[in-house]
């Protein structure tokens, strides 16, 4: 049994081998977001089963749509058969994006698709998590450690203005408050947001400067994972695990010591190991067999405290 294993797993690795593809996967990251590491693994991975030369281009700033139009245009200009790319913006990309299939490019996108999605951009498939309903089950699951009584107020991080990820999964956890509001109308419940930056010590001066001018905050919530550095802040400050409730997305070691901490309360996992491998194998597969392009919803699973325990050693191999 275990010769037969081996043996098709070689076929399948030799198979997928041929007419290796040339890939690059671009985004709008900088190669210090802790994130990318498990979608580069993922990629780095699959790559090496499909043995694919891959690429993935990092931005020099976090969130530079422009620098990350550039590397696009130079990895179309250097030659590449399959394009993977994160579509923040709603516009900036749709020409080249377009350009790029029409000189017979397969062109997937993975982690952020346009907020319209295929009707408003020509990428074949998405590949990510769906944020509207991710931000709304965080603050559902997060409104169970409400206090029951009194009033509440939320505060929601938009990390970074006017890009998809951000203001779609935003855009989720006030609808969600928007909705608590309505069903508890003998209570004062409010909500508003704030640009909390895409940087650790940002966001922590940002929204520690919120609490001590709001001391009545109740929770915090952010776009990405970068109340990992309020979570810090609230300490320094002197609040006790929980006082102020903290939740967001992706299981970056930063966020996990906060949650060991007890200073974070809920995570959104959206699978980025699978954001990068899913795409190049889907890719090869369309290259190879004139496969259809589909799309497919990484998840939005909902972390908490427990369940860091089994989860830290696969985030730190990369794989969570």
């Amino acid at each position: 049994m275990k010769m037969l294993t081996v043996t098709v797993l070689f076929t399948l690795a030799s198979a997928f081998a041929q007419d290796a593809l040339q890939i690059t996967f671009t985004h709008h990251s900088s190669a210090s977001n802790t994130f990318w590491q498990a979608v580069q693994l993922g990629m780095n991975e699959a790559c090496e089963l499909i043995e694919a030369q891959c690429d993935m281009l990092f931005t020099q700033t976090e969130g530079d749509a422009n620098q990350q139009l550039a590397n696009i245009e130079a990895a179309l200009a250097r030659g590449t058969d399959v394009l993977i790319t994160t579509i923040v913006d709603d516009n900036i990309f749709d020409e080249v994006i377009a350009q790029a299939q029409a000189d017979g490019v397969i062109v997937l996108a993975s982690n952020v698709d346009d907020s319209e999605g295929a009707a408003g951009n020509s990428r074949l498939a998405f590949i990510g998590q769906e944020f509207r309903s991710a931000g709304y089950e965080l603050a559902q699951g997060m409104s169970e450690l409400f206090p029951e009584e009194g009033p509440i107020h939320v505060l929601v991080g938009i990390s970074a203005p006017g890009q998809n990820w951000s203001e779609t999964r935003g855009g989720g956890v006030l609808d969600f408050m928007a909705d608590y509001q309505a069903a508890n109308p003998d209570r004062e419940i409010t909500f508003e947001r704030i640009d909390s930056g895409t940087d650790l010590a940002v966001t922590a001066s940002r929204i520690g400067a919120y609490v001590q001018a709001n001391p009545d905050l109740t929770a915090y919530f952010d776009t990405g994972f970068w109340h990992a550095g309020v979570a810090r802040e609230l300490e320094s400050l002197g609040y006790a695990p929980g006082e102020i409730l903290l939740g967001g997305f992706d299981l970056v070691p930063d966020a996990l010591q906060g949650m060991q901490n007890g200073y974070i309360q809920l995570q959104v996992d959206q699978q980025p190991y699978l954001q990068g491998f899913l795409p190049v194998i889907q890719a090869h597969l369309m290259d190879r067999y004139q496969l259809s392009a589909w799309d497919v919803n990484t998840g939005k699973a909902l972390i908490e405290p427990e369940d860091v325990d089994a989860i830290l050693e696969l985030s730190q191999q990369g794989y969570r």
